[in-house]
Order: C-alpha cells, then sequence, then structure tokens
C-alpha cells in the first residue's frame, strides 16, 4: 500500500499560528514578465485550442501572484469560457447515439448526479462547508464505465462549483486526477492547498509502476 502525504486540510482545521509549520512555504509563483494583456487576443475564436489551454495556464499564473494585473480575472474566465463551449460542441458532435445527459445537484442526499438517458449514469457524494464543498467519493454504474461517464460527471461538478464561487477540497481520487488531468480547474482549490495537492500529485506519480519496469 503506498503512503502518500495528506493531501488538503479540512476547511475548519485551526491554524497552528503559534508553533512553525514542518510542511514546506506556500506556493508562490513569481509574475511573469509581460502582463496578460499585452498578448490577449481580440478574437478568442481564432485561437486554437492546443494556445487556449497554453494562455489559460499563463493568465493562471498571473492570478495566483500577490499582486495579479487587474485584467486578468476577467481574460482568465473568457479563456475558460471559449475551452468549454469547445468542449460542448465536441460533445454534440461525438454524440452519435443521441444521449441525453442531465446533471443535477440533489442536496437532500448531498450528492452531483449524472443521468443518462434517464438513468442514473453516476454521482459525487459531497458536504458543504460554507464556502467550501468538499468531494468525498463519486460512484460509476458499471454499465457506464468504458464510455466516459465519469470524465463528464467530474467536469460538470467543477462547472458548477465554478458558477456558484465555491471552493473545491478534491478529497476522491477520482477528483483529484480529473483535477491533475485538467489544471484549468486548479484555481477552484484554495491557494494555500493548492501547493500540497501538486506535491500529492508528483508522489502518487513517483509511486506508481512504470511500464517499462
Amino acid at each position: 500500500m503506498e503512503r502518500l502525504p495528506q493531501t488538503l486540510d479540512h476547511p475548519t482545521a485551526q491554524e497552528k499560528a503559534s508553533t512553525p509549520s514542518r510542511e514546506l512555504p506556500l506556493h508562490t509563483v513569481e509574475a511573469p514578465p509581460a502582463t496578460p494583456g499585452s498578448a490577449f487576443p481580440e478574437d478568442l475564436a481564432t485561437v486554437t485550442t492546443r494556445e487556449l489551454r497554453l494562455l489559460c495556464n499563463r493568465t493562471f499564473q498571473h492570478l495566483d501572484t500577490d499582486h495579479p494585473a487587474l485584467e486578468a480575472r476577467e481574460q482568465y474566465d473568457a479563456l475558460i469560457g471559449e475551452l468549454e463551449r469547445r468542449e460542448r460542441q465536441a460533445a454534440q458532435r461525438g454524440s452519435a447515439d443521441s444521449a441525453r445527459e442531465t446533471f443535477r445537484d440533489n442536496a437532500l442526499f448531498s450528492r452531483f448526479e449524472l443521468f443518462r438517458n434517464g438513468v442514473m449514469a453516476g454521482y459525487v457524494q459531497y458536504d458543504m462547508r460554507g464556502g467550501h464543498v468538499l468531494l468525498l467519493h463519486s460512484v460509476i454504474d458499471p454499465r457506464f464505465q468504458r464510455i466516459g461517464v465519469e470524465s463528464v460527471l467530474m467536469q460538470a461538478v467543477l462547472l458548477n462549483a465554478h458558477r456558484r464561487r465555491l471552493a473545491v477540497m478534491p478529497y476522491c481520487p477520482e477528483a483529484q486526477d480529473f483535477l491533475a488531468a485538467h489544471p484549468r480547474f486548479l484555481s477552484l482549490i484554495p491557494a494555500r492547498q493548492r501547493r500540497r495537492f501538486t506535491l500529492l500529485m508528483a508522489s502518487r506519480a513517483e509511486a506508481a509502476p512504470r511500464d517499462d519496469a
């Protein structure tokens, strides 16, 4: 069994102000030499998807500094919106079976649910603590495991949190893997937890068996 560091603090955990922390310092990023506005395209529709992702990551670095540019947040939201629009278009083109997917927040059972053609394909159990949503674990119906439903569900969960301005605490491995593969959503993790999340992903990658071993 792999031994990995604890990735995230509970949002209600008390700060240990009196004792110096033994953990690594919080994540700091030096501001890039140019402001994002200096090279920001006027029409995002003309930019390739690869360039959009690179620009999105670069703009996120500005947001993660102590003094981000005033226009950085608007530019980051615009980039995320354009990437989401293209993903929706790609999903519509790829749905050859015309499957209808519906996402909902079932507050009664504290879970985000995804239905496919009226059948529940999976859900993510959560706990809401103030402005934080703790993603505890996910369940996918075995009948839908091979058609990418888990990725669709996780993206819907994170987009829902983004629209509601909720901070995300990804405790379940499925949410952690999705965030690691889609770094544009990392801004949803509280800033002081982001460094620990990065360390956990790096530790997990080192512990994973290599194909050539």
